[in-house]
């Protein structure tokens, strides 16, 4: 039996038992936190994993609230059924079916997969000090493989000092030390891209935007940041993060997924150069059942165009000493109305504006993928969402990619562009039911008004935009 197909009879079998125990059992809350805590999923999630007040509390403060279970465990399972339209190969024009899904089939693209699997654990470890941990494996490119074998996802470590006056009743400030690998994981609002819209890790389909910032395009599990934060009055939060390639004694926090700089360079970007600062500042405001945010967050980055190491698909052949450069910022905005019953609201967005310098990528190929080593990439990301009773939800989200034409790269052919234009835009809708409060069944529809600057043949190659529209059902099941 084929991997494929034992996907899809576990996939199916998780669908039948989850809607089993959506109709027969009693709202509980068990994911890995509420065994910590003992309190119920709604007071830190208005859904998994947007966080309320008291979730951005409880992380900030290190995951150390409660000790009704020491060292909890969770386990989540994702799958989904898609449907995309036509794409169509480059060198034989015929219709073909892209992505991990489908990838071979002709015609509309169809597949039911068991996405990802997950094991949560982590929490409180002294009064101090806690931790977050996150393994995963699927059908999907987390581990590098196409197999279901784990590897480390979103980890993080926190050590906090709660700065309490004489006669205060709760801290003015907590300040911690950070240590994680994956730039923005350890943020607490929902606009920054580890925690963006949509949640559900759904596969790759159809053709997209080829252009990303790399603060959201090379974030990975093979970073590891270490840095200090500070949260005063509950109001001002400000953090300096410096990330590394997860090498040497930091490989730990990237096991499983080709730890080691010989096995890294894949991507340009897999292999990082010195330290590389992160920085996060935010003013927040709760009053009655509202809260807001308003921030800026950034990164400089220095890459390796190729492994230093010699190794990877990437080795150097030219200056090993040779790294592209990042300059990324980015200003975010949130707002959640949380009264539980009958109705919850968040809204949130992002902008992230980048300047990059690909200078060693274009003397090492001599101009053969890049007209020009500078470029700008500027991201626009939009999500509103309303629940009913905590149980019927809807989520709209808007996407927007531009930046500097550049006919090399992106050149045109399947899933490229026929003018050098990154310009891309699309909506996302999303249906939720969640029949418990750890059970999330989701309807998706994502519809492209353009791709790569057109919306019509915007490769070359007959594509067309809306060819590239998908609709997918999913089942989140956390227990």
């Amino acid at each position: 039996m084929t991997l494929n197909r034992v996907a899809r009879w576990l996939t199916l079998g998780l669908a039948a038992a989850a809607a089993w125990i959506g109709l027969s059992a009693p709202a509980q809350a068990i994911p890995v936190f509420a065994r910590q805590t003992g309190h119920n999923c709604q007071a830190c999630h208005i859904s998994y994993p947007e966080l309320t007040p008291y979730g951005r509390e409880f992380k900030l403060n290190g995951y150390t609230f409660g000790e009704a279970q020491p060292f909890p465990v969770a386990l989540a399972l994702m799958g989904e059924i898609d449907h995309l339209n036509q794409g169509k190969d480059a060198s034989t024009g015929a219709a073909t079916c892209t992505g991990s899904g489908g990838t071979g089939n002709t015609g509309n693209c169809n597949h039911l997969e068991l996405v990802q699997y997950s094991i949560f654990y982590g929490g409180r470890l002294s009064e101090n000090f806690g931790m977050f941990g996150q393994m995963s494996g699927g059908q999907f490119p987390i581990t590098n493989t196409g197999t279901f074998a784990p590897a480390a996802d979103n980890t993080e470590f926190r050590y906090v000092y709660r700065y309490t006056p004489d006669g205060a009743l709760v801290p003015e400030a907590v300040i911690g030390l950070n240590m994680n690998n994956n730039p923005t994981m350890q943020d607490v609002w929902n606009a920054v891209p580890a925690w963006r819209f949509p949640w559900f890790p759904y596969l790759p389909a159809g053709y997209g935007a080829l252009a990303a910032p790399y603060i959201d395009g090379n974030g990975g599990h093979n970073k590891v940041g270490i840095g200090v934060y500070a949260w005063v009055h509950k109001t001002w939060y400000a953090e300096l993060n410096l990330y590394h390639s997860a090498t040497g004694p930091l490989s730990f926090m990237n096991w499983g997924s080709g730890n080691t700089e010989q096995a890294m360079g894949d991507q340009p970007s897999d292999v990082l150069k010195g330290e590389n600062p992160y920085y996060r500042l935010a003013y927040s405001k709760d009053w009655g059942y509202n809260s807001m945010e308003v921030g800026i967050f950034g990164i400089n980055a220095k890459s390796y165009y190729c492994n230093p190491a010699g190794g990877g698909a990437a080795p150097c052949t030219t200056d090993p000493t040779a790294y592209n450069k990042y300059n990324d910022i980015a200003i975010d905005a949130q707002y959640q109305y949380n009264r539980n019953e009958p109705w919850v609201i968040s809204a949130d967005g992002s902008f992230i504006h980048e300047r990059n310098d690909l200078s060693a990528q274009f003397n090492a190929t001599g101009g053969a993928n890049l007209a020009q080593a500078q470029h700008t990439v500027n991201e626009l990301q939009l999500k509103a969402t309303a629940y009913y009773y905590r149980m019927y939800g809807l989520t709209v989200g808007y996407s927007s990619l531009w930046g500097t034409t550049d006919p090399l790269q992106y050149a045109s052919g399947s899933g490229g562009s026929a003018t050098g234009d990154p310009r891309s835009s699309w909506w996302t809708f999303e249906l939720n039911y969640l029949p418990l409060q750890d059970l999330r069944f989701s309807l998706l529809f994502q519809a492209f008004t353009k791709i790569n600057g057109g919306a019509g043949n915007f490769d070359g190659v007959g594509n067309n935009a809306s060819g590239q529209n998908r609709v997918t059902g999913a089942i989140w099941w956390v227990w």
